[in-house]
């Protein structure tokens, strides 16, 4: 073998070695084409928007009921949202709203502090009673802010699982009957 062959033959071996060492590292049960899969709730990032929605999903309790899950964010100034409308979409997210819009009203209103991600629906802040809200279905929700300003986006619905169980069933929130009952109470017991 000339000289030159065996200069080429040490270049060709020293460059293709990182390559065949690097692999010996990771082992051959190292996956190598591991699947991603993408978050299931929706989301409105639009920074013009008064409220964002992260994540935001229904989850289907199984009784004609759906709770909200997800988080907002109020982006300039703090809002208030005093109510929310959902409307059954289909199954595709692109479909447009094709049921009879369905009003939850938030006697106590969700109060969102500006630049503060809130969560939504370990205490069932939103649930909307609608037999058409089921799972493997897409809807509409609108929140209503007191500012006078709507934010819409078409959520999924998802089946209640493993994964959603801190996701609320019944609301945990007082209503403002039980919230006049309470501070009634207190008074009576400082008295």
């Amino acid at each position: 073998m000339s000289l030159r062959r065996r200069r080429i033959a040490a270049i060709a071996l020293v460059a293709a070695s990182p390559l065949v060492l690097s692999a010996c590292g990771t082992s051959f049960s190292a996956q190598t084409n591991q699947q991603y899969q993408q978050s299931i709730g929706a989301n409105l990032r639009d920074t013009d928007a008064p409220v964002q929605i992260y994540n935001g999903l229904f989850v289907d309790n199984g009784d004609g009921t759906a709770t909200f899950s997800g988080a907002l964010l109020a982006r300039a100034e703090d809002q208030v949202v005093e109510s929310v409308e959902v409307t059954s979409s289909g199954t595709d997210v692109t479909a447009s709203p094709s049921g009879t819009p369905t009003l939850v009203d938030l006697p106590n209103g969700i109060e969102l502090t500006a630049e503060l991600l809130a969560p939504v629906g370990a205490d069932g802040e939103i649930i909307v009673e609608d037999d058409e809200v089921v799972e493997g279905r897409y809807a509409l929700v609108t929140l209503n802010l007191s500012s006078g300003q709507q934010v819409s986006l078409n959520v999924p619905v998802v089946a209640r699982s493993e994964m959603y169980s801190s996701v609320a069933t019944e609301s945990q929130t007082p209503s403002p009957e039980q919230l006049a009952e309470l501070e009634a109470a207190d008074l009576e017991s400082t008295e």
